[in-house]
């Protein structure tokens, strides 16, 4: 008789703990609601009505990072995206005569004085420049 071995299918999908709520939106949740109540007891200095509006928008947002996920992504994904977009340039210039020149560092080592180092490994002459027709 043949052997029947179930296959997981569902690798990508991530498990649900509470209310169907995964791991990341249950931390996400908690750290926002644990910012909103530190706001709330530590900013004794406002007033209470000031103190209650930044709790709760303080609140909000951390629902809304843990709970809106457009196009499948978290939105701090997308807040990251954004900065690296904003922050690295978006044109590359081609500049004639700059050359990379990497060298191998050597190690010296007892036991593998007859290693073969060929000379095709050496990174640190610079390739030549043939003149002429090409064959």
């Amino acid at each position: 008789m043949p052997r029947v071995y179930e296959l997981p299918t569902h690798l990508q999908v991530e498990d649900q703990l509470i209310a169907g709520l995964t791991a990341r939106q249950l931390v996400r949740l908690l750290v926002g609601a644990s910012l909103a109540y530190g706001t709330w007891d530590q900013a004794t200095w406002l007033a209470q009505d000031i103190r209650l509006l930044f709790a709760l928008l303080i609140a909000a947002v951390g629902a809304l990072f843990a709970l809106v996920e457009p196009s499948h992504r978290p939105l701090d994904q997308w807040l990251l995206a954004a900065l690296v977009f904003i922050l690295l340039p978006r044109r590359l210039a081609w500049q004639p005569g700059v050359v990379v020149v990497r060298t191998r560092p050597r190690q010296e080592t007892a036991w593998a004085e007859l290693e073969l180092e060929p000379a095709w490994l050496e990174l640190d002459e610079r390739p030549r420049q043939r003149r002429g027709k090409r064959p």
